[in-house]
């Protein structure tokens, strides 16, 4: 269980690099201006901002799917709005009181706990295959 949550976890941290990409494909398309640096400079702005997903997931998102599983009661749902949540407190605290960063911070963080969930539902569905 450890080994896949800690797997799950590591898959997350994906996140700020597939937001900062696809950001950075867009608006090197659609904006006039160098494309390689508007590209390189969206994605470095999400990296630098991969904290606030590496927060969320350690205050918020592993220990309400412990939780969750602990009872029995894990709800797909309810991490992802935990993932939501724990972005936007930490993204308020920390990075952006408003505005796109904070909306880009909280869609990091929710797609973080979506491919947490991803991860470990790609584990279990290893574990019960028939080898």
């Amino acid at each position: 269980m450890k080994h896949r949550l800690a797997k799950s976890v590591g898959l997350s941290l994906l996140s700020p690099v597939i937001i900062g990409t696809a950001l950075g494909i867009y608006y090197a398309l659609t904006l006039s201006g160098d494309p390689m640096t508007i590209f390189f400079n969206l994605l470095m702005s999400a990296i630098a901002n991969a904290h606030i997903v590496g927060l969320t997931m350690a205050a918020f998102v592993v220990p309400g799917y412990l939780l969750m599983y602990k009872y029995a009661k894990v709800n797909y749902s309810g991490v992802l709005t935990l993932g939501l949540l724990g972005g936007a407190i930490f993204s308020y605290l920390l990075s952006a009181t408003g505005g796109m960063v904070f909306l880009i911070n909280t869609t990091m963080s929710a797609l973080a706990a979506g491919l947490f969930l991803y991860g470990l539902r790609q584990g279990a569905v290893k574990q019960q295959s028939p080898q």
